[in-house]
């Protein structure tokens, strides 16, 4: 037994007086976007070595582009090899 009950949360916390923050909660907050998976997918592929651990300096979330770091209508290869992992999580 690992000591974890069958589902466990772990929390984020957002500081709504920080602009960059701020826009995250607001990114994250929207309808169609599917927070536990993001999160997963995330760090999913920062553990498999795909994504750095700290954004390059000077990178705000409005600095990218519109669609984000990547254009999801041609996902990458990293993306596909999550994709097919077979982790039960989508985004």
């Amino acid at each position: 037994m690992s000591g974890y009950k069958k589902r466990e949360r772990r929390q984020v916390s957002f500081n709504t007086e920080d602009a960059v923050e701020r826009e995250l909660l607001e990114f994250v907050d929207r309808k169609d976007i599917n927070f536990s998976g993001l999160v997963k997918n995330l760090l999913f592929a920062y553990r498999m070595g795909h994504l750095a651990a700290r954004p390059e300096p000077g990178m705000t979330p409005g600095s990218l582009p519109a669609g984000g770091l990547t254009d999801r209508s041609r996902p990458t290869a990293a993306y596909q090899q999550i994709k097919a992992s077979g982790m039960p999580f989508d985004f």
